[in-house]
């Protein structure tokens, strides 16, 4: 197409663009000038020089340039085309629309490919790849590895194929052991019948024998004497003709024999082979079996190894906050403010004073939106993981309506065990069991929820670097039902007290155990996770709660063990040695899910009122203090803990 042609259509996107040629070696060329159509004439390529550039339009529109030396045009280079401001240009707005896309030259390639078309393109891309070319790739600057959406569909793909290629050679074994059962029977029916001729030859031959032998003593019987009887020459011919009728029959049989041997000898040769064929066939397919479990297994450690590596750079430990509202009372004014999901502002004597927290969830957060936040972690359980949630703050601010919830609303406890059985009913080739325990500490006494007798207390045992509670009773569950009659019965046994800050408190904690054992069918291999989900008892001070007698030593305990709580907290953000997991029976039960090889998640509950900013406060101070803290990288594998109750 000549220059005239594409100079003349301004209204397409598709521009046809003619340039001026230089030779190598000419002088430096200039930068493009411009015609008095506003087109440009001419073109600088690195280490080409000034170049004739021209757009043919054919099926697609072609970039095409000059070469003097041939006097065609010849296609373009890719890595030239993109030098040109027109390429250069539908490139970028395909990286600012999808800013997942960090290769210029594959964006290049298929815009050619979609007639320079960047709506097309955009389309496609999120057709094959889905909203994941979408997101930001600062992570991807990061992490390249786990944000890289072409590496992780490619590794789907090899996934999905190991399955199809696995599912075929299982297949084909299975069609090898059918032959070779069902030449065995041949081979056994053929030996029976081998069995039989031999038999029956061997009668021929004793009869043949018989006969002979009579046939023998008459020939050789002396003439008999004048007057006595000779012998009958009718019976004589008869024997004759049995016995010649005896030969031709035991040379018939033997021929058959001869030539039912032979075939027997050709089908055991026959089958020889074919039982070789196949126990090679079958060698090969267990190896090539082998080799793809191999593979998948090394496919599904290196998925979970990057999971787990996206969970490391966002904290082993996560704080979020979630604000209670004023519940409607009347004129109850607020202290707290929240500008953002991250932050939280509280009015302190005129002044504000920031937190910064992973998430914070204001008044009107749903329950479902609060447990969204802690998912990643619970979810890990299923890969071997330690987790622990912990529900902290002051007496009334909705720790328990977090952990447990209402009917109708249910809090992290039963959400997080239906959501763990759901991941384990989507998983296929994998068998699974789910087992939930129920603990309550009470004045440093632990107590069996779902045992027959909760009265019964029970003790923790440490077996080297494993804390246990023996005998502590373990429920299986494997529907909604369960877990619902389960939590059930663990409520009415706790006990709940009443004090000035709250109708119904707790002055024990409630701790849940969930334990998760998996065993991958097709790779061999098999995990085991605790989740420990925790409803910390009210951290009130005495003088605010004015209580007396009994339950002032219930208010003492519950200090005791949240003093203990912020010093093994305290420890494990100053990395010292020594962490005093023993200064109490709660952070003692606590060991295995604090740890350096575990992972947690923190809940701080925060109440708006003003008469209530001590409380507040102390509780914004302790739970921005957590986000300092760094467990360990490692899972750690636990077995199911289990106890018994005393009387309380």
């Amino acid at each position: 197409m000549g220059s005239g042609a594409s100079v003349g259509r301004e209204t397409r996107d598709t521009l046809h663009l003619e340039k001026v040629i230089y030779s190598r070696g000419t002088a430096t060329p200039s930068a493009p000038t411009l015609a008095e159509d506003g087109w440009p004439r001419g073109d600088y390529v690195q280490g080409k020089g000034g170049m004739k550039i021209c757009m043919f339009e054919e099926r697609i529109s072609i970039c095409r340039y000059f070469d003097a030396q041939s006097g065609m045009w010849l296609l373009l280079p890719l890595h030239w085309e993109m030098d040109t401001d027109f390429v250069r240009h539908k490139v970028q707005q395909v990286m600012e629309a999808l800013p997942g896309l960090v290769d210029q030259k594959e964006v290049a390639a298929d815009l050619r490919q979609c007639n320079y078309d960047v709506d097309q393109v955009i389309t496609m891309y999120l057709t094959i790849f889905g909203d994941t070319v979408s997101q930001p790739h600062e992570e991807t600057l990061l992490l390249p590895e786990l944000n890289s959406f072409r590496g992780r569909y490619e590794k789907k793909q090899i996934v999905e194929d190991l399955k199809e290629k696995l599912q075929f050679k299982e297949k084909e074994a299975e069609d090898l052991l059918k032959t070779n059962s069902r030449l065995t029977q041949e081979s056994q029916h053929l030996s029976d019948v081998l069995q039989n001729l031999t038999r029956r030859l061997v009668e021929q031959e004793a009869d043949k024998q018989v006969v002979m032998e009579k046939l023998r003593t008459l020939l050789s019987h002396p003439t008999e004497p004048p007057g006595k009887a000779s012998v009958d020459p009718h019976d004589l011919r008869k024997v004759r003709r049995e016995a010649r009728e005896l030969s031709t029959s035991a040379k018939l049989l033997r021929s058959a024999v001869s030539r039912t041997l032979t075939d027997v000898r050709d089908q055991l040769r026959d089958f020889s082979a074919k039982a070789e064929l196949m126990s090679q066939r079958e060698r090969q397919a267990q190896v090539e079996v082998e080799e793809m479990r191999s593979l998948y297994h090394k496919e599904v450690l290196e998925r979970k190894a990057q999971y787990n590596k996206l969970l490391e750079v966002q904290g082993n430990i996560r704080v979020f906050c979630r604000c209670r509202g004023p519940g409607g009372l009347a004129g109850v004014s607020g202290c707290l403010d929240v500008p953002s999901e991250h932050e939280l502002q509280l009015l302190h004597r005129g002044a504000k004073k920031k937190f910064h927290f992973d998430k914070v969830f204001s008044s009107t957060a749903s329950q479902e939106q609060v447990f969204n936040g802690a998912l990643p972690f619970i979810a890990s359980c299923l890969e071997g993981f330690n987790i622990c949630v912990l529900s902290y703050g002051q007496s009334g601010s909705g720790k328990t309506y977090t952990m447990v919830g209402p009917k109708n609303q249910p809090g992290l406890n039963i959400r997080s065990v239906r959501e763990l059985l759901r991941l384990c009913k989507e998983r296929e080739n994998i068998t699974y069991t789910l087992k939930v325990s129920m603990l309550e500490i009470y004045v440093e006494s632990l107590y069996d929820l779902l045992s027959g007798n909760p009265q019964n207390e029970v003790e923790i045992r440490t077996q080297g670097t494993s804390v246990t509670v023996p005998s502590l009773t373990q429920v299986e569950v494997k529907t909604d039902e369960d877990i619902v009659n389960v939590m059930e019965t663990g409520g009415k046994n706790l006990y709940i007290t009443s004090d000035k800050t709250d109708v119904e408190s707790s002055c024990s904690h409630l701790i849940v155990f969930v334990t998760v054992e998996v065993t991958d069918g097709v790779c061999g291999f098999s995990t085991q996770g605790t989740l420990t989900l925790c409803d910390l008892a009210g951290s009130e001070r005495v003088s605010k709660t004015q209580v007396r007698g009994q339950q002032l030593t219930e208010t003492a305990a519950v200090n005791k063990s949240l003093m203990a709580l912020r010093q093994v907290l305290s420890a494990l953000k100053s990395n010292t040695l020594h962490v005093p997991f023993r200064n109490s029976k709660l952070t003692h039960l606590l060991q295995p899910s604090l740890s350096g090889e575990a992972r947690a998640c923190v809940f701080v509950h925060v109440r708006p009122e003003l008469r209530n900013i001590a409380e507040t406060l102390n509780t914004l101070m302790f739970g921005s203090s957590l986000r300092q803290i760094a467990l360990g990288n490692a899972p750690q594998k636990k077995s199911p803990t289990k106890t018994s109750r005393t009387e309380k």
